[in-house]
């Protein structure tokens, strides 16, 4: 782990509070807790690009075979062996 810093926040006292609990609950820390928290929320808001287009897309459909039951006889249509 990269070297810490110190830093200050403040949080309403109800929420400092239910974070100690929390923190005896699952045998951690509060800033093991924070530092969690704001990894959670910093890596789940980086998404991927969902509206970029897949280069494999462009391709798809172009070499069409006209067979119907590839999936089914598949061995003979690659390899020449009935079933």
């Amino acid at each position: 782990m990269p070297p810490l810093v110190a830093t200050n926040i403040r949080l309403p006292a109800e929420l400092l509070k239910a974070l100690k609990y929390k923190a005896i609950e699952e045998t951690k820390s509060v800033n093991q807790l924070i530092r969690e928290a704001v990894e959670t929320s910093l890596f789940s808001s980086i998404t991927p690009e969902k509206n970029k287009k897949d280069a494999i897309e462009d391709i798809i459909g172009r070499a069409e075979s006209g067979i119907k039951n590839g999936s089914i006889n598949h061995d003979q249509y690659l390899y020449g062996k009935k079933k």
